[in-house]
């Protein structure tokens, strides 16, 4: 009887330790549209005031690698673009952490003006390489060019490399601005297609879409080369202290489903892409005014797959 118990125990030992490492090896990446940071745009607070709570909604995520749109106030260092509000963010995010390689740290694209995109991203989780502003047709034009880097998981088990594509489409509901939307989605998709050679197998593709419900088949593109389109039924854009519209999605290469598919066996059912949001009204409306007028998404990716 004895014998049977411990056969028992050590079958319930090893299958805590499996799901335990499992578990260490799904990552959190997140989309975030931050509402024209340090910008004024006439509805929102002072963004210096409230770097607390735009740190304490980051480590709210979970995620350690975040696809950032509308950045601006920029300047320069070194030639290099900088954020003077996303400087004071990151500051708030690494106080308490001494290591310099376990600390947040960002990469801002160089032409996107006042609407710039970034990758914000924890050093020990994430190594990011090769970023560079891509035009991948005329419909893009000066301040919609996506953003892409090489990453790459660190730690122990982790093995994933995969080229991450930040993007924020052209916005607005009227009929000239969902054609440019059309054209976005088709002139990326081609050019996915025609760069095959030079991109990983693994592909992601995330930001603010500005799809609008009723907009049905404007991914068709991505979809017809086998690019998989990600989301949260979820509204992520607030308007009047509501959700409104799903803007903010991911997709991704034929190559990536894997991962996915691996972490979404691995985390709570529903919790493989999640909206990060606050379920009260008042809430929501003080989000609105003080954070972004999105809620970030975040998106499990299993880091010990790799093709």
């Amino acid at each position: 009887m004895k014998k049977r118990i411990l056969n028992i125990m050590s079958i319930i030992l090893l299958l805590t330790s499996s799901c335990l490492s499992a578990a260490e090896n799904i990552r959190k990446v997140a989309t975030w549209n931050m509402k024209w940071l340090g910008t004024n745009s006439g509805n929102q607070l002072d963004a210096v005031e409230n770097v607390p709570e735009y740190a304490a909604y980051i480590t709210k995520t979970g995620a350690t690698l975040f696809a950032l749109q509308e950045i601006g106030a920029t300047y320069s260092v070194d030639g290099q673009p900088r954020c003077y509000y996303l400087d004071l963010i990151v500051n708030e995010l690494n106080k308490g952490i001494t290591s310099e390689g376990e600390q947040w740290k960002y990469i801002l694209d160089g032409r996107n003006e006042n609407q710039r995109l970034a990758f914000l991203y924890k050093q020990d989780q994430w190594s990011l390489s090769d970023t560079i502003s891509i035009t991948p047709g005329d419909s893009f034009n000066h301040i919609r060019r996506p953003f892409m880097a090489a990453v790459e998981a660190k730690g122990e088990n982790a093995a994933l490399k995969f080229n991450y594509i930040n993007i924020h489409l052209k916005a607005m509901p009227e009929a000239e601005a969902r054609q440019q939307r059309q054209l976005n989605i088709e002139q990326l998709a081609n050019w996915l297609e025609t760069n095959t050679n030079k991109l990983d197998d693994d592909v992601l593709i995330s930001g603010d879409t500005n799809i609008y419900y009723g907009e049905s088949g404007i991914d068709q593109p991505l979809k017809d080369i086998k690019y998989c389109c990600l989301y949260d039924p979820e509204k992520t854009a607030i308007f009047d202290g509501q959700l409104s519209q799903r803007f903010d999605r991911f997709f991704c290469s034929p190559g990536l489903k894997r991962e996915i598919a691996s972490a979404k066996k691995n985390v709570p059912k529903g919790k493989d892409i999640d909206v990060i949001k606050e379920d009260d009204a008042d809430k929501i409306s003080e989000f609105d005014e003080n954070i972004s007028d999105h809620f970030p998404v975040v998106l499990n990716i299993d880091v010990s797959q790799e093709r």
